[in-house]
């Protein structure tokens, strides 16, 4: 993965676990939907290219420290529906 690659999935990783563990009601209400263009493009990508994404969200999670932190990470391939 080149640099680039590496950090456009540390940015979706960020801010799926931003959102996630928002407590503002607004913010939860609407991630899904800040989210649903992000999961439509990600789809046209190849299953091979989904799935080396959501090794690299895998690697950000193994990087966290704070637990709550961590398993949103964990979670996060699924959440952005790579894992299908």
């Amino acid at each position: 993965m080149t640099t680039l690659e590496r950090t456009l999935a540390k940015a979706l990783t960020e801010i799926v676990i931003r959102l996630d563990l928002s407590d503002d009601d607004a913010i939860a209400e609407s991630s899904m939907q800040l989210l649903e263009p992000v999961i439509t493009l990600l789809q046209e990508l190849s299953a091979q290219d989904r799935q080396a994404l959501a090794d690299l969200i895998n690697q950000f999670a193994h990087q966290e420290t704070d637990p709550e932190r961590h398993l949103t990470a964990w979670e996060a391939p699924e959440t952005v529906s790579l894992l299908a």
